[in-house]
């Protein structure tokens, strides 16, 4: 995932070249297609163009991204790693599998 991204730790997936916080100048940055929930909603009507029920999640992109908003077609959680990739414009995200918990010594 591309963006920009200022000194003062603002990080944006836009290519605008002065910060909104602190109007420096901003400079190209590069983060992983992964990131974690924030936030999610339900979305009862379907945008035209969707053939699918779609909800939406706010997603904290990893090492530092930025925060985008993503349609899925599953059910996120807060806290759930996803993976994100950009379709028409739009960011989609896709649950990641969680690891599996190992059997106990125990038995």
């Amino acid at each position: 995932m591309k963006g920009m991204k200022c000194k003062c730790k603002y990080a944006t997936v836009s290519s605008k070249t002065k910060c909104p916080r602190c109007g420096r100048e901003m400079n190209p940055a590069e983060w992983p297609d992964e990131g974690k929930v924030l936030s999610f909603t339900e979305l009862r009507t379907i945008p035209e163009g969707f053939e699918n029920p779609y909800d939406m999640a706010l997603v904290m992109i990893e090492d530092g991204g930025p925060k985008v908003i993503c349609w899925t077609t599953e059910k996120p959680k807060i806290g759930d790693q996803v993976a994100v990739s950009e379709w028409k414009g739009k960011y989609l995200c896709t649950l990641k599998a969680k690891p599996k918990d190992k059997p106990s010594k125990s038995d």
